[in-house]
């Protein structure tokens, strides 16, 4: 893979630069596009002559292999492009989408290739074997297997969803050329014509996987959390630094791979000066983007850490949260003291998998200071852990 890589994707390794993410596409685009139209003549050929439905079913889903790799070409060409005034975040998501067309096409060749499968059980027709068809058959899966290490290698290089749905495609195509192969040395020893059933299994398994790959394709562009790795990332730079006394509500934007814009509450003591926290916060956003490459909004969250009864309190409330488990943590802790009473507002952040939900917290919180002489009220707002 590094030999194919140096020869094909010039400077390879700077796989941040737009243009060198556009070259591995193109590369795997032209390189797919080439293989399948080659296997898709060789079966086509052996399938007439031999007149099977399941070797001319798995020649026309390497047709539309080369239509995919067109595509994949085509995707990666437009999410190369730089940002304008209609997109100001850039095009890198075409690359998301280029996915899911895939996927389409993977779906819609499945079910044609089933009802001519069908038809063929309906009304068999006498299938030859040949010495040819074996060697095609042979050629096409170790081809098959080429393609899925290019596929897979690429994409781990770039993160890139539509070169993993193209390495999946050519596993599935390897499964579906072994069980051809298969059922031709059957047909061949035995004299047995199961090539109806044998084209209905592989379409089957060509639907069955391209519904998967929608629902993998579909997910960037609906939301999903960002890399881990960047979030730890983020958290430690942001943290590293003195001054800050803590953060909360990190939300991390992709608009395609590498394309990251974050914003974030960082918390600082309300004491010092609004010019030397505005210098911090600086500091801090330019330090994200260098070491990241994401693009970060910081806003400051004054703390009053001279407040004893406020901390105090803080640290009971989060012994309770701690208490209660599932990853519950607070911020936005304040104070509003009155003449009866003292309101207590702060924000909690719930996982979405938690088993627990407003009223749990604010019960807990009650009984944990029922028994105090001061009359606290509770004022809580829910938050989501995106991150």
């Amino acid at each position: 893979m590094k030999w194919f890589k140096k020869l094909f994707v010039k400077d390879y390794k700077s796989t941040d630069k737009p243009e060198v993410r556009f070259r591995y596409g193109a590369t795997a685009g032209i390189f797919g596009l080439i293989t399948n139209a080659v296997l898709f003549g060789l079966k086509l050929a052996v399938g007439l002559v031999g007149g099977s439905i399941t070797i001319i079913a798995d020649a026309v889903n390497n047709l539309s292999d080369a239509g995919s790799s067109v595509v994949t070409l085509a995707g990666f060409k437009l999410a190369s492009r730089p940002a304008d005034k209609e997109h100001p975040y850039g095009h890198a998501r075409y690359e998301y989408i280029t996915a899911l067309v895939i996927s389409v096409i993977i779906l819609i060749i499945g079910v044609l290739l089933c009802k001519s499968s069908v038809e063929k059980i309906i009304s068999p027709s006498e299938v030859t074997v040949n010495v040819y068809t074996y060697v095609v058959l042979g050629v096409a899966i170790a081809l098959k297997i080429i393609q899925m290490l290019v596929y897979l290698d690429f994409s781990k290089s770039i993160s890139s969803a539509a070169l993993k749905a193209s390495a999946m495609d050519s596993r599935n195509d390897v499964i579906a050329t072994s069980a051809v192969l298969i059922s031709t040395i059957v047909m061949g020893a035995a004299q047995v014509n199961i090539d109806g059933y044998m084209g209905v299994a592989v379409s089957l398994f060509i639907v069955v996987s391209s519904v998967k790959f929608m629902a993998e394709a579909a997910n960037p562009l609906i939301g999903t959390p960002p890399p881990k790795e960047l979030v730890d990332k983020i958290k430690d730079i942001i943290m590293s630094h003195d001054g800050v006394i803590g953060m909360h509500d990190l939300a991390v934007h992709n608009y395609g791979e590498g394309r990251y814009f974050a914003v974030v509450h960082v918390e600082v003591p309300a004491k010092v000066p609004i010019m030397i926290t505005h210098d911090l916060v600086d500091n801090i956003e330019h330090d994200v983007e260098r070491e990241t490459g994401a693009s970060i909004t910081i806003h400051m969250d004054p703390v009053d850490t001279e407040d004893e009864e406020l901390e105090a309190l803080k640290a009971r409330a989060e012994k309770v949260l701690a208490e209660m488990g599932d990853g519950l943590t607070l911020h936005d802790f304040r104070l509003v003291r009155g003449a009866t009473h003292t309101n207590v507002l702060f924000d909690v952040t719930i996982p979405f998998d938690s088993k627990y939900k407003l009223a749990d917290v604010t019960g807990r919180m009650q009984d944990e200071f029922d028994a105090d002489d001061t009359v606290y009220y509770f004022v809580i707002n829910v938050d989501r852990a995106r991150v």
